[in-house]
């Protein structure tokens, strides 16, 4: 074979060739949701890195300010939510789905393609859940669709998550629902924050003797925990220790007799967003504690 012959074979080949395949938005995304999912163990001390990632949830907050007597923020169908990667997202469960590296047991139900439920019925219950802890705030108060201006981190400041844990009793799913929003009190500059979790039943935490047993599962307080009575239910009080590096001020727990755990925290400051905090807290903790046993917050 002379020069020129091998120049024409070289030819052919590179025209037969396929082209490379175009990159993934999906693929890019998915790694992303992995990336977060291991900074999770982390997140307690993180100060950096707050991005922002928008995902599909198949039901939308509308910004509108809402407070104790008025209606919760909007709800529609469709459109997109937004994450501030690196805030908390649980991921206790162990399943995954079967045929994927790693993979050892049962697929992602409905499905989905990794934990979290980003449309459907378990898309929209956590942002209800949302709606429902905006429309119980105290009058004066509303929560509010801000954005965070510290250097390290500007974005959406207010989310609900919904995310599969694991199957038990055989296909019996347990779910986490998650959901946070910036509050502010008329006339005042502050910005403060309330958090709720809700772990459906069958979760880790079903059997415990008492609320106060859970205090160690939490990442978003270390302090001391005391059972107190609501109406003939015990729900634990947390409250954190100065010396604690904590997301909430208070915290309460109660665990309903099916099991299911629910956990509603409150902070006079949205920590790490840029904001002034508020001169006190939103809820006396008679209040916060009565709320964590409200039937409204009891999710399935």
């Amino acid at each position: 074979m002379n020069e020129d012959e091998l120049k024409s074979a070289l030819h052919d080949a590179m025209v037969a060739s396929s082209p490379p395949p175009p990159m993934s938005p999906d693929a890019a995304l998915e790694a992303g949701r992995n990336a977060r999912r291991r900074r999770k163990a982390a997140w307690g001390g993180a100060v950096a890195g707050l991005a922002v990632v928008a995902i599909t949830v198949g039901a939308v907050l509308v910004p509108q300010v809402t407070g104790g007597a008025g209606a919760g923020p909007v709800l529609q169908a469709g459109g997109s939510g937004v994450t501030p990667t690196g805030l908390p997202a649980t991921t206790t469960g162990t399943s995954a789905p079967s045929g994927t590296s790693g993979s050892t047991e049962t697929p992602w139900p409905d499905g989905q393609t990794d934990r979290t439920a980003t449309s459907g019925p378990r898309a929209v219950k956590s942002v209800t859940l949302l709606n429902e802890l905006g429309s119980s705030l105290p009058p004066t108060y509303q929560a509010v669709d801000k954005e965070a201006v510290a250097e390290q981190w500007a974005g959406p400041m207010r989310y609900a998550q919904s995310q599969f844990d694991s199957y038990v009793d055989g296909d019996r799913q347990v779910w986490e629902y998650l959901a946070t929003t910036p509050v502010v009190q008329d006339g005042a500059p502050g910005v403060g924050r309330l958090w709720i979790q809700v772990e459906t039943r069958g979760n880790r935490l079903s059997t415990i003797a008492t609320p106060c047993d859970a205090k160690e599962a939490t990442w978003a307080i270390r302090g001391a925990c005391q059972v107190v009575d609501v109406g003939g239910k015990q729900v634990g009080l947390l409250v954190r220790d100065p010396a604690e590096e904590s997301e909430m001020d208070e915290l309460v727990i109660y665990r309903h007799p099916d099991g299911t755990l629910v956990s509603i925290g409150q902070s006079a400051e949205f920590r790490r967003s840029g904001h002034p905090a508020l001169d006190g807290q939103v809820f006396t903790r008679e209040q916060l504690a009565a709320l964590a046993v409200a039937d409204r917050f009891h999710l399935d």
